[in-house]
C-alpha cells in the first residue's frame, strides 16, 4: 500500500476515535440529568406569586404573570410557554404535544412547590395532547432525524461517486439540483410511509411535505457545501454538528429547557432542532412560531449552496485528492 493511503487510513481512524468519544460525550452530557432550567410558564395570578416561583432553587421556571386564563392559554397555543398555572383554581394546563417530558417535568415541579406549602396537588389538563397512535411523541422526532440522515447520506454518496468538490460550477449546480429533487421525493415517500403504515404525522399533508423537503434539502446541501469546502474534514464536521451535537439537542426526547445550557442553546440553530420545531409547529400548533426554524434551515441552505458553487471548478491539491480517494476506498 502506498505511504499516503496508510497515513490517510491512520488519520481516518484517529478521526473515528474522536467522533466516537464526542458522540458519547454529547449524548450522555445532554440526557444524563433532564431537569427544568428556566422553563417558560404563564401564571394566572399576581406578579408577587410569579416572583416567588422565579426564585425557586435552581431556577427551574421562568414565570410571567398574566391577567386572565384566556390570555395565558393563548401563550401556550403560540408556543411561548410550556404550561399555564391558574393559582386561584389550582389548575395546571400543559401541552404534551410540545414535549411530553416537559409537561411531566412541569407537573412535578409545580406539585413539589404546592407540597412544600401543604397544598393539594394541582389538577392537570392537557390542552394540546398527543395522538393515540403516538402517545409519547417520538415519531415526529425520528421522522425528522430520518430526513436529516437522508440529506446527509445523499451528500456523502454523491461525494464518494463524484468527489467532494465538483469540477465545474455547472456540475456544482447540477449537484445542488439533484439534491433538491432528492429532498422533494424523499420527504414525500417518508411521509406517505409513516402516515399510511403507522397513522402518525396526520396533520396538513402539503405543509408537512414542504417542511420535510426543506429539512432534507438544507441538510443535504449544507453537507455537500461543507464537503466541497473542506473535503473529508467537512464530512467529519457535518457528523459532529448534525448527528453528534444536533440530535441530542434537537428537543425531541427532551425539550431544550430540560437540557444543560450548551445543548439547550445551540439545538435550535442546527437542522435537527430547527426541523423538530418546524414539524411540531405545523403538526400541532397551526404553524405558530415557524419563521424561526424556517430561517435557520434557509440559512444552512444558503451556506451550503454558496460553498458548493464557490468551490466548484477549483483545483484540488494532489495530497488532498489522495486522501479523499483512500477514504472513498475504505468506505467502499
Amino acid at each position: 500500500m502506498p505511504e499516503n493511503p496508510r497515513k490517510a487510513a491512520a488519520l481516518l481512524l484517529v478521526g473515528a476515535l474522536i467522533l466516537m468519544v464526542a458522540f458519547a460525550t454529547s449524548y450522555v452530557g445532554a440526557f444524563h440529568d433532564p431537569t427544568p432550567r428556566q422553563m417558560p410558564v404563564a401564571l394566572v395570578g399576581t406578579a408577587a406569586q410569579a416572583q416567588q416561583l422565579n426564585e425557586l432553587e435552581g431556577k427551574p421556571l421562568d414565570v410571567r404573570a398574566v391577567s386572565d386564563r384566556e390570555a395565558a392559554l393563548r401563550l401556550l397555543d403560540d408556543r411561548e410557554v410550556y404550561g399555564v398555572y391558574d393559582a386561584s383554581a389550582n389548575r395546571l394546563y400543559v401541552a404534551s404535544a410540545a414535549n411530553r417530558a416537559a409537561a411531566t417535568a412541569l407537573e412535578l415541579t409545580v406539585n413539589r412547590v404546592l407540597a412544600a406549602q401543604d397544598r393539594p396537588a394541582a389538577q392537570v389538563q392537557d390542552v394540546k395532547p398527543l395522538t393515540a397512535s403516538d402517545p409519547n411523541g417520538t415519531s415526529l422526532f425520528y421522522v425528522v432525524i430520518a430526513w436529516v440522515f437522508g440529506g446527509y447520506f445523499a451528500a456523502v454518496l454523491l461525494g464518494m461517486i463524484a468527489g467532494n468538490r465538483s469540477s465545474s460550477r455547472n456540475l456544482a449546480g447540477l449537484r445542488v439540483g439533484a439534491l433538491a429533487v432528492f429532498a422533494v421525493v424523499g420527504s414525500l415517500l417518508t411521509l406517505l410511509v409513516v402516515r399510511v403504515g403507522f397513522d402518525v404525522l396526520g396533520g396538513p399533508f402539503l405543509a408537512l411535505w414542504a417542511a420535510g423537503a426543506l429539512i432534507v434539502f438544507a441538510t443535504a446541501v449544507a453537507s455537500s457545501g461543507l464537503q466541497a469546502l473542506a473535503g473529508m474534514a467537512g464530512t467529519a464536521l457535518v457528523i459532529l454538528l448534525f448527528v453528534i451535537l444536533g440530535n441530542p439537542a434537537a428537543g425531541g426526547a427532551f425539550a431544550r429547557p430540560l437540557l444543560p445550557g450548551f445543548w439547550g442553546t445551540v439545538g435550535g440553530l442546527l437542522p435537527p432542532g430547527a426541523g423538530v420545531d418546524l414539524v411540531r409547529s405545523v403538526l400541532f400548533f397551526d404553524g405558530a412560531r415557524v419563521l424561526g426554524p424556517i430561517a435557520v434551515l434557509l440559512g444552512w441552505t444558503l451556506l451550503g449552496v454558496t460553498f458548493a458553487l464557490w468551490r466548484g471548478g477549483r483545483s484540488i491539491p494532489r495530497e488532498e485528492a489522495e486522501i479523499e480517494a483512500a477514504a472513498a476506498a475504505a468506505a467502499a
